[in-house]
């Protein structure tokens, strides 16, 4: 039986995204690199960032495109066009500034082979971050980010795209941090709720998303659930009242999650980022790429108990091609 141990990543790995290829048969893995865009990729989920091949695809000059520098938390996703396409965010001053996303294409198939393109900036004028894709059984699409509000703090906006890199003006905001497990010192002040990730079962559609701040102990992960109609209607979506995975096991601070199934498509895995020490003052620290099964109760919902300890052999993902 193959296994792997946590952190997949034996280095700073925030933001971790992974998703599998069913044409190439590979998983490809991208997370905050700061200074570039960098694709992993590998056929075994928990070799992806020791053992895994990596190429950088992107690296930002303003000048060219706008875009300076702290790349942060990239996804890859399908386009409706069936083109590979990556979503992040980047400084767009010189000096430290506001974020805007931005959007890469893939001219290839194969997106660790293939050419990139810059496709511009879908918002150019909105302070965002996080950016995730959802696709709809329809074929629409719907992108969701964490946007810079002055009132009330960082929110999760979800938006249509009219095509992979162009948004419409369908817009909603539909979270705000305001419970009390998403409003825990140093960061009730600041109030975040960022790395909005869809994931989807059955006939429900969730948003799972991280609250506080990403250096905190209690950085955590929280559900909202679309209830039906249209997905840009803020009140067309609820917000479950406890978190879904907070620290513990020896793991502190875990969120920013992404979700991606096994490759014979009958499990759902998690990654994550989490903290390996107690970190009393929210300060910068190494955040280490987690990942977990997560399971589903008999109505559907998501359930991922505890996190699992750091050096704990876990079971790989079914159907992954053996070493």
């Amino acid at each position: 039986m193959n296994t792997y141990v946590n952190p997949v990543g034996g280095f700073d790995t925030p933001d971790p995204f992974i998703t599998y290829d069913l044409q190439t048969g590979y998983y490809y893995a991208l997370f905050t690199r700061i200074t570039r865009l960098e694709i992993f990729r590998s056929r075994q989920a928990g070799r992806i960032i020791s053992d895994g091949d990596s190429r950088v695809i992107y690296t930002p000059n303003g000048e060219r495109d706008g875009i300076w520098g702290d790349i942060w938390a990239p996804e890859m996703h399908r386009g409706s066009d069936g083109k590979w396409y990556i979503y992040t965010s980047g400084r767009i001053k010189p000096e430290p500034s506001e974020k805007r996303v931005f959007i890469m294409r893939c001219e290839s198939q194969d997106p660790f082979l293939g050419e990139w393109t810059f496709c511009g900036m879908p918002t150019p004028d909105t302070y965002s971050i996080d950016p995730s894709v959802y696709t709809a059984e329809d074929g629409m699409q719907y992108i969701c980010t964490s946007r810079v509000d002055e009132r009330l703090g960082q929110v999760l906006d979800i938006m249509r795209l009219e095509n992979p890199y162009t948004v419409t003006d369908e817009c909603a905001t539909v979270a705000c941090a305001e419970l009390e497990w998403e409003l825990v010192p140093p960061y009730d002040v600041g109030r975040i709720v960022e790395g909005g990730f869809f994931l989807k079962r059955g006939e429900r559609l969730f948003l799972i998303y991280s609250a506080n701040g990403c250096w905190s102990d209690d950085y955590c992960l929280g559900v909202l659930e679309h209830t039906g109609g249209a997905i840009c209607d803020a009140g067309n979506w609820i917000k479950h009242k406890t978190p879904l995975f907070t620290k513990g096991g020896g793991v502190f601070g875990p969120g920013h999650a992404s979700f991606f199934t096994s490759p014979d498509g009958t499990e759902v895995f998690c990654a994550y980022h989490a903290m390996k020490h107690h970190n009393a003052d929210a300060t910068p620290a190494e955040r280490y790429f987690n990942i977990q099964r997560i399971d589903f109760d008999e109505c559907g919902f998501p359930v991922m108990g505890e996190p699992t300890g750091y050096g704990v052999p876990l079971k790989s993902p079914s159907g992954e091609a053996c070493e």
